[in-house]
């Protein structure tokens, strides 16, 4: 689990757009992990301010917190999802390297 966290959030991290759309499945191919636990996670992620999630409610973008079910925001929009990296996701991928050791 953590090293799917730390990778993911590296990911996030890479340059380039800030907010990024995806489809949640394809996150659970690319990981190698189940559906069901990668959107758990990113349910607990943004919970705990490490990225925010959105989706499309068919009105506007609507952040994870506001949504009555989480399972909904996923079948929402073709299981698209807006990403974008918190600070404090930020701050732990610059905690950490790859190996997971800290770095210099």
């Amino acid at each position: 689990y953590e090293t799917f966290r730390r990778n993911f959030l590296a990911d996030l991290a890479k340059p380039g757009i800030e907010e990024r759309r995806y489809q949640h499945h394809e996150f659970s191919a690319h990981y190698g992990v189940p559906d069901a636990l990668l959107r758990a996670s990113l349910v607990s992620w943004d919970a705990d301010r490490l990225i925010a999630i959105r989706c499309w409610d068919g009105e506007r973008l609507r952040p994870c917190g506001e949504w009555k079910k989480s399972c909904d925001m996923f079948l929402s929009d073709g299981g698209y999802i807006w990403i974008r990296l918190l600070p404090a996701g930020a701050a732990l991928v610059e905690g950490s390297t790859p190996t997971g050791s800290a770095s210099t």
